[in-house]
């Protein structure tokens, strides 16, 4: 065998090699029950969103991030009036960093189906206060003020409820964050904000 074909040879193997490779990666998820969305979710309970469960969850999925600084607590709360987003009253609670890149899908299982409402927050120095460059949000996205929010008034329970069954349940929030005298999306105009959320 001649040099110059000896080194086709490895680049022909090392090129199938490659490959295989490449496709057996692919099929890690696959291989352990998960499709490539259910892989995507994050969070210590990431299971119990995948495809096919049969147990109360919320799906929450979080868009509209300043950065990918600090850390992401996410909670959901019975919609009753006396305990929706106070303090200590989660039912349900996941914390973490956001993923460098990509889609942010957090899972929230619940005990029991019923009616709940999902509250945001975006840590961004991780102190454990919220600061002015800290955002938040809610399930139903509802329309708050930079009054609201600094005299910590609540959305009310109605445009924050979502019902949940005995599956898995998909909310989207959008994360607001204060610009100006506004509390709103990045780089939403107020005319687009009107448009996008649900007036209290």
């Amino acid at each position: 065998m001649t040099v110059r074909r000896y080194f086709r040879v490895i680049a022909f193997r090392s090129k199938e090699v490659m490959l295989k490779l490449t496709a057996l990666i692919a099929c890690i998820p696959v291989v352990l029950g998960m499709s490539a969305a259910d892989a995507a979710i994050l969070g210590p309970y990431a299971s119990s969103c995948h495809k096919g469960s049969n147990k109360p969850a919320i799906l929450v999925h979080i868009e509209g991030l300043k950065n990918r600084d600090g850390l992401l607590r996410v909670q959901a709360y019975d919609a009753v009036e006396k305990s929706y987003f106070e303090k200590g009253q989660y039912v349900q609670r996941v914390e973490i960093e956001p993923p460098a890149t990509g889609s942010v899908d957090i899972c929230l299982p619940v005990a029991k189906s019923g009616a709940y409402t999902v509250l945001a927050r975006h840590d961004i120095n991780k102190n454990g206060h919220i600061d002015h460059d800290d955002g938040g949000g809610f399930s139903g996205n509802p329309s708050m003020s930079l009054m609201d929010v600094a005299l910590k008034h609540k959305p009310s329970l109605k445009a924050t409820t979502i019902s949940v069954g005995n599956s898995i349940s998909d909310v989207t929030i959008i994360m607001k964050y204060v610009q100006g005298l506004s509390f709103k999306p990045i780089a939403a105009s107020d005319e687009e904000s009107d448009n996008n959320e649900v007036k209290r």
